[in-house]
């Protein structure tokens, strides 16, 4: 079985005193490929920094969170956008609007959101989607514009028909270890519903951790329990939903960025 982690944040401190057990469970576990996903400047370069470190492991995305935006300085976006052009990062993000919490004004999420939109079309890499109590909003944008925007909306948290309009406008949809716990009927309806070839799964750690190990430091190894949960929503075995989201994710991140899997490192940070 081989397994790819669409969302993981290796690079947080959790992982700092570990991180090599931890990808040693993930490898044991049919993790193969894990994209380790930024969430401002600093966290962009670690993540660059790690897909270095473990080729053909970690590929990375660079962004800026909308959580993260009000404190981000004029110049980091020049910098992401410069790190957009480096052979390890496959995505942009994540990015997106954030409407749970209030730590950055809507009017700078949303400039900021475009910002990422327009890099994602301009570096040719798809966009990783947040979206909390904002899919209207965030879906808006997206219909926006005249081009196509390739990406996942992570971490889905929403219904049926939200889930179908997001793949209307060519996106993915990622699922996480919400669909392993109790209750969340619309969420799961949506993962019952969704077209196979536009799904995949993450574990967006060390948060999201699924109900088995509900109250701890969630990691990639995890995932195998959401996708054991998406099978039996879709009727289907392991195995061959890991196959499908796998194939997926490469043809999302990894078709024609070869040259990920074995990045130079003369590019300077």
């Amino acid at each position: 079985m081989q397994i790819f982690d669409v969302h993981a944040h290796l690079e947080m401190p959790e992982f700092a005193a570990d991180l090599t057990a931890v990808l040693d469970r993930a490898a044991r576990a049919g993790v193969d490929r894990i994209l380790c996903v930024a969430t401002d400047l600093p966290s962009s370069r670690r993540c660059i920094e790690l897909a270095r470190r473990f080729p053909g492991r970690l590929c990375a995305a660079v962004g800026i969170h909308p959580n993260h935006r009000s404190r981000a300085r004029p110049e980091d976006m020049r910098e992401i956008e410069r790190l957009a052009s480096m052979p390890e990062v496959v995505a942009i993000g994540e990015t997106g609007l954030d409407f749970h919490h209030d730590f950055t004004a809507p009017e700078q999420q949303t400039a900021a959101f475009r910002q990422h939109v327009r890099l994602a079309l301009a570096a040719g890499k798809p966009l990783i989607v947040h979206s909390r109590k904002s899919d209207e909003e965030v879906l808006r944008i997206l219909s926006q514009g005249t081009e196509a925007v390739r990406g996942v909306r992570h971490c889905f948290d929403g219904s049926a028909q939200v889930a179908a309009r997001y793949v209307e406008l060519g996106l993915h949809v990622s699922f996480g270890g919400a669909v392993t716990r109790p209750g969340h009927k619309k969420l799961k309806a949506a993962a019952r519903s969704l077209p196979a070839g536009r799904l995949l799964v993450e574990t967006d750690c060390p948060y999201q951790a699924p109900a088995q190990h509900a109250g701890t430091r969630n990691e990639p190894a995890f995932i195998i329990e959401t996708l054991e949960a998406l099978a039996a929503l879709r009727q289907e075995t392991t195995d061959s939903l890991a196959s499908t989201t796998t194939r997926n994710a490469v043809r999302l991140f990894l078709t024609d960025q070869a040259r990920a899997l074995s990045p130079s490192r003369s590019n300077s940070l």
